[in-house]
């Protein structure tokens, strides 16, 4: 019965595992997709910031063009954080599951830990009755001794 838990016990674990890279490769896009976000949102900025100075200067040949980049920028940061807030569901249930099968594992170790200190318990059990048949024995001996 020990190698079948400690059997299960290694399943549950490579099972945690996989689970785990998926939770690692989910939260990875999430973040890809967090970080380009607002990449998007610094270079839009910087190109309203150029487009205002552009404007408030005397020089305006690009301003156009520089308002039109920063739109697009703008769009894609939307675009990327739409697809954050649609990642995060999808993370969280990996997490979720991720969890859910370490609660498993540890259970299948606690059953392992508790049926070893279980058979450890039955042979000591044995060899004190081994032993106190030996003494019982021992004893019935000498009583049956002439002497």
């Amino acid at each position: 019965m020990k190698r079948t838990l400690e059997r299960v016990v290694r399943v549950r674990a490579l099972l945690e595992s996989l689970t785990l890279g998926e939770f690692e490769r989910k939260n990875a896009e999430l973040r890809v997709l967090e970080t380009s976000a607002g990449e998007q949102r610094r270079l839009g900025d910087r190109t309203r910031a150029g487009v205002v100075q552009q404007l408030a200067g005397e020089s305006r040949p690009s301003w156009r063009v520089d308002l039109a980049d920063s739109e697009i920028l703008r769009r894609k940061q939307e675009r990327l954080e739409i697809l954050g807030e649609r990642a995060k569901p999808a993370v969280g249930q990996a997490r979720e599951e991720l969890l859910r099968r370490r609660v498993d594992r540890r259970q299948a170790e606690v059953l392992v830990s508790n049926a070893a200190h279980a058979e450890q318990r039955e042979q000591v059990r044995r060899e004190q009755n081994r032993l106190d048949d030996w003494f019982q024995s021992r004893r019935a001996r000498r009583n049956r001794r002439p002497g």
